[in-house]
C-alpha cells in the first residue's frame, strides 16, 4: 500500500461495536427488579440480568439459525449430488 491508500472501513465491527455498548447502557441504566414470568415459572430478578440473559439468548439464536441453515442446504446439495451419481 502507497501512502496515499486508504484502508477500507469495517463498518460489520463498527456497527457491532455501537450495538454492543447500546446493550451496554440499556442494562446499566435499567437495574430495578422485576417479575417475570416464563411458561409456568416466576421469579423476580434485576432487570439488568433479564435483558442481559435475553440479549445473550437473541445472539445465540442469530449465530446458530444460519449455521443451521447452512448446513441442512450442505446435506441436501450432498445428498442431490449422491442421487445424480447413482
Amino acid at each position: 500500500m502507497g501512502p496515499h491508500e486508504k484502508k477500507p472501513t469495517n463498518w460489520r465491527a463498527w456497527i457491532v461495536g455501537v450495538l454492543i455498548a447500546l446493550v451496554i447502557v440499556v442494562c446499566l441504566q435499567n437495574s430495578q427488579s422485576v417479575s417475570v414470568e416464563v411458561l409456568f415459572a416466576s421469579f423476580d430478578a434485576p432487570l439488568i440480568i433479564v435483558l442481559a440473559a435475553f440479549t445473550l439468548i437473541g445472539m445465540l439464536i442469530g449465530y446458530i439459525g444460519p449455521v443451521w441453515r447452512r448446513h441442512r442446504r450442505e446435506e441436501k446439495r450432498a445428498g442431490q449430488d449422491l442421487e445424480k451419481r447413482s
